[in-house]
C-alpha cells in the first residue's frame, strides 16, 4: 500500500473539525549486496526491485544489467547478488557518454508524456509525491512515483536496466526541478534528456552543457524552454 488514511485536525478559519486525509506512505529500504549490508534508502513502497537496480547503477556497483545474479525484496530488506563493477568504475568521476546521443525528439511528445506523467494516482490522493518516466520518442516506457524527488528517476531507469536497455536511446520527464544533483544523476545512467514542469538551475545548466545533456524546463500546456543541446528538441 502506498498510502495509509490517518485522521486529522482540520483548521479552517475559526472552523475546528477532523478529516480523514490519505498519506504517502515511506519506508527505509536495507538493502544488502552479497550478504553485506550496503546502504539504507528512504522510498515510497512500490517497484523495490527497480529502485534497487537503479541505485546500484548510480553508485557505480554495476555497469552492466548482466552483473546482477539475483534481486529479490523481503519486507523492508533488498537482497542483491552482483558481480561487483572495477573498482576503477565504481570511483571514477562521472564521464557521461549522453552527449554522444545523436537522435532527436518532437517538442509536442515531450510534453504529451509529461503531461500524463503528472498525472499520478497517489499525488491526487495525497498531494505528496514526485514523479517520472522513462520515454522513447513518443511512448512512455516505464513511470514511477515516490516521496523522494530523486527515486522516480532511479526506478524508472532500474526498470530498463533490468531490461537491457540502452538508455542512451531514452528520455526523462520528471515533475521536480532540475538541479544539479538531477543532472549528476540522470548522466550516471547516459541518458541525453530530461525535461521538467519545473526551473532549471544555473549550474544544471553548466553541468549539463559539460556533459552534452539536453535540459528542458518549464514544459507546460504548449511551451517549453530548452536550455542546452537545443538540437536534441524539434518541431516535427
Amino acid at each position: 500500500m502506498k498510502h495509509q488514511a490517518l485522521q486529522t485536525l482540520r483548521i479552517e478559519g475559526v472552523e475546528i473539525f477532523e478529516i480523514e486525509e490519505r498519506l504517502p506512505r515511506e519506508i527505509e529500504l536495507e538493502i544488502f549486496v552479497n550478504g553485506d549490508f550496503f546502504a539504507k534508502a528512504t522510498i515510497t513502497p512500490s517497484q523495490e526491485r527497480e529502485f534497487v537496480a537503479g541505485h546500484l547503477w548510480y553508485r557505480g556497483m554495476i555497469e552492466d544489467a548482466s552483473q546482477i545474479k539475483s534481486l529479490r525484496i523481503e519486507g523492508n530488506r533488498a537482497w542483491a547478488d552482483i558481480e561487483p563493477a572495477s573498482e576503477k568504475v565504481r570511483w571514477a568521476e562521472t564521464k557521461s557518454t549522453s552527449g554522444k546521443a545523436d537522435w532527436s525528439v518532437r517538442a509536442d511528445w515531450i510534453l504529451s508524456n509529461l503531461l500524463a506523467t503528472l498525472d499520478s494516482d497517489l499525488y491526487g490522493k495525497t498531494g505528496g509525491t514526485h514523479t517520472s518516466s522513462l520515454c522513447r520518442g513518443e511512448s512512455i516506457l516505464a513511470s514511477s512515483e515516490d516521496v523522494g524527488r530523486l527515486n522516480p528517476l532511479d526506478k524508472a531507469f532500474g526498470w530498463g536496466i533490468l531490461r537491457g536497455w540502452d538508455l542512451r536511446s531514452c528520455y526523462a520527464v520528471t515533475s521536480g526541478r532540475i538541479t544539479s544533483h538531477t543532472v549528476e544523476k540522470v548522466s550516471k545512467f547516459n541518458v541525453p534528456l530530461v525535461a521538467s514542469k519545473g526551473a532549471v538551475t544555473t549550474l544544471a545548466v553548466e553541468m549539463a552543457e559539460k556533459w552534452g545533456m539536453t535540459l528542458v524546463g518549464f514544459a507546460r500546456q504548449s511551451r517549453m524552454n530548452v536550455y542546452t543541446r537545443r538540437d536534441r528538441v524539434t518541431l516535427k
